[in-house]
């Protein structure tokens, strides 16, 4: 089965690309970046798993991450979940997650 994680290792620079264009999306359709940094384990896997169960199927999350978040993407994926991160220079991640189509 192949991965639903993006590759980044060849990742653009932040500055020379914006979010919304890294993740192939509009500016408008672009949702707000939830910032998780400052939560201690396992409040952000919480706050973005109750968040993934009230999504409808045209929504999408975005959240910041101090770290990517291995031990999630099994999750999302038996909840019919995919996903694209964006590693930062800082070693955090952006998250983005939408239901499988």
């Amino acid at each position: 089965m192949p991965s639903n994680h993006t590759d980044t290792t060849n990742r653009p620079d932040l500055k020379k690309i914006s979010v919304a264009e890294y993740f192939s999306l509009p500016v408008n359709e672009l949702p707000e970046i939830i910032d998780l940094r400052g939560l201690e384990a396992p409040e952000p896997m919480e706050k973005i798993l109750l968040a993934c169960a009230q999504m409808g199927p045209d929504d999408y999350y975005l959240s910041h991450l101090p770290h990517v978040p291995a031990p999630l993407f099994p999750i999302l994926a038996t909840r019919g979940l995919d996903w694209q991160v964006f590693e930062q220079e800082d070693e955090s991640a952006l998250v983005l997650i939408r239901r499988s189509s």
